[in-house]
């Protein structure tokens, strides 16, 4: 490697970088931005109601104060966070929305348990990336599991970032230390100027191994309503034959 290089090799990237940054800026704000496809509010999307169980709507947070702050700082479109409890058997379910244009990318993908939860205070003891599950003999779009740990409280949890209708990860352990530059740069290989997508964020979290709820009849129904709404991994588009 060249001295110059050495010297100036980053410099000049960083600038190139932030250059793309700013004309994605300016094709976004020319482009006009498409209509969202959600059309019912999340509320009504996946189970309110389900045989056997206690079901209790949750906020954003456990305070008032935390609930305030969480809604100024994700601009959610739409959201719903419930609970299903059966006898000793629980787990949740939360959905956030936004619609085309309303977050990049790169800022949805920094409210995962990966960030939220490590830097206040929970400590993650267990990861997968890419986790490949099937409800009904459908199968889901890759999803993370983790294991994070607070005092005594453990939830197991996965959760996945569905972007313009596919799952989207800037991958592996490294998703904490990028740099906004470089996750800038990703977008634009990956998008390229069509930054106009919608999004959804989806966590499914228990105190318990999940396991044995992936064959339980409740759990499965709203695993395929959450396959109906955006984690069934999208069809391919047929080939048609021209005679």
């Amino acid at each position: 490697m060249t001295e110059w290089m050495k010297r100036w090799g980053f410099p000049v990237l960083a600038l190139l970088v932030l250059v793309v940054a700013v004309v994605l800026q300016v094709v976004s704000s020319m482009t006009p931005v498409p209509e969202g496809t959600l059309k019912h509010p999340l509320t009504e999307m996946i189970p309110e109601n389900l045989p056997g169980w206690q079901v209790t709507d949750l906020d954003l947070g456990p305070t008032e104060s935390v609930t305030q702050r969480s809604y100024d700082l994700l601009r959610l479109d739409d959201f719903v966070h419930r609970q299903y409890k059966r006898g000793d058997r629980n787990f949740s379910v939360y959905v956030a929305y936004w619609k085309p244009g309303k977050m990049p990318v790169r800022l949805v993908n920094q409210h995962t348990p990966d960030r939220c939860w490590t830097e206040a205070g929970w400590t993650c003891t267990d990861r997968e990336w890419n986790v490949q599950k099937s409800v009904e003999g459908r199968e889901l779009q890759p999803g993370q599991w983790g294991i994070y740990q607070l005092d005594d409280y453990t939830n197991y949890t996965y959760f996945w970032h569905i972007v313009g209708g596919k799952v989207h990860w800037y991958g592996g352990d490294r998703v904490n230390t990028r740099t906004s530059l470089t996750t800038i740069w990703e977008d634009f290989r990956k998008f390229g100027l069509n930054v106009h997508r919608e999004q959804y964020f989806i966590r499914i979290v228990s105190p318990e191994p999940m396991d044995d709820l992936w064959g339980d009849p409740g759990f499965e129904k709203v695993m395929e309503d959450l396959a109906d709404l955006c984690l069934a991994e999208p069809e391919e588009p047929h080939a048609v034959a021209v005679k």
